[in-house]
This record gives C-alpha cells, sequence and structure tokens, in this order.
C-alpha cells in the first residue's frame, strides 16, 4: 500500500509541474526534463507514468474539462431564474475559450496532431446538456422531457458557436445581446405546447 501511495504522489507532482510550465512556456516550450527537473524525478521516474509529454497534456485538459464543466453545472443550477442561467453559461463558456489551458491545449493540438484518447468530451457535454434539461424542467415542470431536451440540445450548441466563433476564427457572428434574446426566445418557447 505504501508503494501505491508514493506512485499517487509521484503522478500528482508530475501533473502539477507539467501543468505550471505548460501554462507558463506552454506545451512545445516544456520539455520533458523540465517537468521531472521541477517535480524532482528522474526521467526515467516519468516514463514509468507517462508514454509521453502528450500524455500528460491529455491528463491535464481531461481533468480541466471535467473541472470546468462540473464548476458549469454546479453553478448554473444555483441561480433564481432561467435568465440568470442563460447569462451565467454565456460567460462561463466565453471564459472557457479564454482559459489559459484551453488556450495551451488547443494550441498543442493545432502544431503536435494531439487529440484526447478518452471519450471524455461527449461524456462531458452530455453532463452539460443534461443540466440544461434541468434548468428547463425547473421553470417547465409539466413539459414533455423529450421537446426539453430538444430544446436544451439547441441552446447548447448555440451557446458553444458564440463562445467559440470569434476565438477559433470560424467565421461566426454572434453579438452578445442579440444572442442572449434568442436563447431566451428559446428557453421560453420550451415551455410552450
Amino acid at each position: 500500500m505504501l508503494q501505491a501511495k508514493k506512485s499517487e504522489r509521484t503522478h500528482q507532482q508530475f501533473l502539477n509541474s507539467a501543468r505550471t510550465l505548460f501554462l507558463e512556456k506552454g506545451f512545445d516550450n516544456t520539455s520533458i526534463e523540465d517537468i521531472v527537473t521541477m517535480a524532482g524525478y528522474s526521467i526515467g521516474a516519468f516514463y514509468r507514468h507517462y508514454k509521453s509529454k502528450s500524455d500528460i497534456l491529455i491528463e491535464l485538459w481531461n481533468e480541466f474539462l471535467q473541472d470546468y464543466i462540473q464548476e458549469s453545472i454546479d453553478g448554473a443550477m444555483k441561480t433564481a431564474t432561467l435568465e440568470e442561467s442563460i447569462d451565467y453559461l454565456l460567460l462561463r463558456n466565453k471564459e472557457y475559450y479564454e482559459h489559459p489551458m484551453f488556450k495551451c491545449y488547443y494550441n498543442a493540438s493545432i502544431t503536435r496532431m494531439i487529440t484526447s484518447s478518452k471519450n471524455d468530451i461527449p461524456n462531458n457535454a452530455g453532463s452539460f446538456n443534461d443540466m440544461l434539461v434541468m434548468l428547463l424542467e425547473r421553470e417547465y415542470p409539466s413539459v414533455d422531457h423529450d421537446r426539453l431536451r430538444t430544446y436544451a440540445s439547441t441552446i447548447h450548441a448555440i451557446i458553444n458557436a458564440y463562445a467559440s466563433g470569434s476565438i477559433l476564427n470560424q467565421n461566426l457572428y454572434f453579438d452578445e445581446v442579440t444572442t442572449r434574446e434568442i436563447l431566451l426566445d428559446l428557453a421560453h418557447k420550451a415551455g410552450i405546447e
């Protein structure tokens, strides 16, 4: 049991060091040697935990993504009204695309063709969509569940397009006021049967 705890501590120190260095220097400007030096371990220890520098970035990305989406869900569920929920989610998605960890992973994925081997993005997106359904059900408890799921998915797609469009240079344009009006209109229409 002592060895397992030591191994987990080593693993965590590699993660912490890599996160710090990737955010400070960028993925391409950080070497495995930088990570092991900061963590206080050998190259051999690194390779007992990871196959490559990309693997540690993917683990950090998946951890970040899970935490960010869960925090977004928790925050949205604490809002009092549907309007507050929409405003909160628009802000959170915009912050997501501006977050240093997103930028680090995005840049690495462009330059190095790094992609997560896990299927976490669909799972996390599903959780986010489930939260939107719950927000709509809170507002419209008697409306058909499938109808609310469809509206939630549409709202989700627009929030993502709004947040990513200008940041990822997708030639999409969403001004904040109009986007908010459209989302609120959709949310209110979800309750009309």
